[in-house]
């Protein structure tokens, strides 16, 4: 009686350890305060407490200080603003890390905007709208939970949409359009090296007054600066990569995704998210090495 009476009393134990909480019982375990504070603000508890499944990207709390004060201050204040950025964390459905293993998978979330998914093969890494996971697969009893390192932002627009919002991006607008490229730019997926109006002004006025009447080579040029697929500086390894300007090929250089060259030059600006890709900005335009005695000829006609 003895015996029976302590092996119902281990099962009994073993079953209530053995339980799983809810994902907002998984973000308390995981100490992950500021999300949970977020979500209690955004009035997203109940949802998140709901049947599910579902698949949460958390950022961590190390995450919400690199978006900044200000910046979380602003979203509190707005608790609708709050709430859609929030839910563009979530999809439906429980992703355990090796369901998300692929590249240019896309994310459906349950605030509308789709997560991009991609896979670099060479360094073995999978991020989210090009963050990266601190953990993953936290499983809870209505979905999954992953910590990842940022807080992402859902892209608005397209990378004509964003070149056309940015004033220091004039010129490589107006260079996109004088070569015919603004179609090309709006498919993809494509990673563009984004010369800014600085760049432009360091070749010259009159070499840049001569491309934009020169359609065949400012086209190849700008193709130079367009990489197939989407490159987030996480994924970027040291190597030379083949553009869409079919003869050359740009020498990447990167020192643990932070420090970004490009045949030489510093990327500025790195990992801008838009609907198509991805943007990095640099304040040099790049110059094919097949191409640079005809650029060079236009300086000294």
């Amino acid at each position: 009686m003895v015996t029976l009476l302590v092996g119902v009393l281990v099962a009994s134990v073993a079953f209530t350890y053995g339980q799983t909480q809810d994902i907002l019982g998984v973000l308390r375990a995981n100490q992950e305060t500021t999300l949970l504070d977020l979500i209690k603000t955004a009035g997203l508890e109940a949802a998140l407490s709901g049947p599910g499944p579902f698949t949460i990207f958390a950022p961590s709390n190390v995450a919400f200080l690199r978006l900044g004060y200000s910046t979380i201050q602003s979203l509190k204040s707005d608790p609708t603003a709050l709430a859609q950025v929030l839910t563009y964390h979530v999809i439906n459905g429980s992703y355990a890390y090796n369901a998300i293993h692929a590249n240019e998978m896309m994310l459906t979330t349950l605030a509308g905007p789709k997560i991009r998914v991609n896979y670099y093969m060479g360094k073995n890494t999978t991020t989210v709208q090009g963050t990266g996971f601190t953990r993953y697969d936290l499983r809870a009893s209505n979905g999954i939970v992953h910590i990842i390192d940022h807080v992402m932002m859902a892209p608005n627009g397209s990378i004509m949409d964003y070149i056309s919002s940015k004033p220091n991006l004039s010129t490589l607008k107006a260079a996109i359009e004088a070569a015919g490229l603004t179609s090309a730019l709006s498919e993809g997926p494509y990673t563009l090296i984004a010369p800014t109006n600085d760049a432009f002004e360091k070749l010259g006025n009159q070499t840049v007054q001569a491309l934009l009447g020169n359609p065949e080579l400012l086209r190849s040029i700008l193709l130079y600066h367009v990489i197939r697929g989407t490159l987030y500086s996480v994924g970027i390894q040291t190597g030379s990569y083949h553009t869409l300007e079919d003869i050359d090929y740009e020498r990447i250089n990167a020192v643990s995704g932070t420090y970004i060259t490009i045949d030489g030059h510093v990327v500025s600006n790195k990992d801008i998210s838009v609907t198509n890709g991805v943007v990095h900005t640099l304040s040099y335009v790049l110059v094919p090495s097949s191409l640079a005695g005809a650029v060079k000829a236009l300086a000294n006609p």
